[in-house]
């Protein structure tokens, strides 16, 4: 199992993005606001106001989108998917992505199986 991390520059993209990787089988990617820490310098440290030009999104905010995928081909369709979307953008850059092995994965609350009279119920 992998974690595919993806931060993308452009939030225009999102819907087309989701949308495609469920055609792939790639379901429960979570999202969450981020910012680039430049353009966070940039815009709370006068010093460091002429940084704003140099991150690689020039909007303060991001997307990042985490999914686990078990299936190599589905991580390597999901990577094809996101690469291509964001080359059709007119954006000099659409975003990084991350793939990251996990050693371990599971559901949190879920239960585990018990044989009868064994424990406590």
């Amino acid at each position: 199992m992998q974690l595919l991390i993806v931060i993308i520059d452009n939030e225009d993209i999102l819907g087309e993005l989701l949308t495609g990787w469920l055609d792939i089988g790639v379901t429960g990617a979570t999202l969450l606001d981020s910012t680039d820490s430049l353009q966070l310098l940039s815009h709370h440290v006068p010093l460091f106001a002429g940084f704003r030009g140099l991150s690689a999104g020039h909007g303060q905010h991001s997307k990042t989108l985490l999914s686990a995928i078990e299936s190599p081909a589905a991580l390597e369709q999901a990577v094809a998917f996101l690469q291509t979307l964001c080359a059709r953008e007119e954006s000099a850059s659409g975003g990084i992505y991350m793939v990251v092995p996990l050693s371990d994965c599971g559901r949190l609350g879920d239960r585990p199986h018990r044989q009868a009279g064994t424990g406590p119920a």
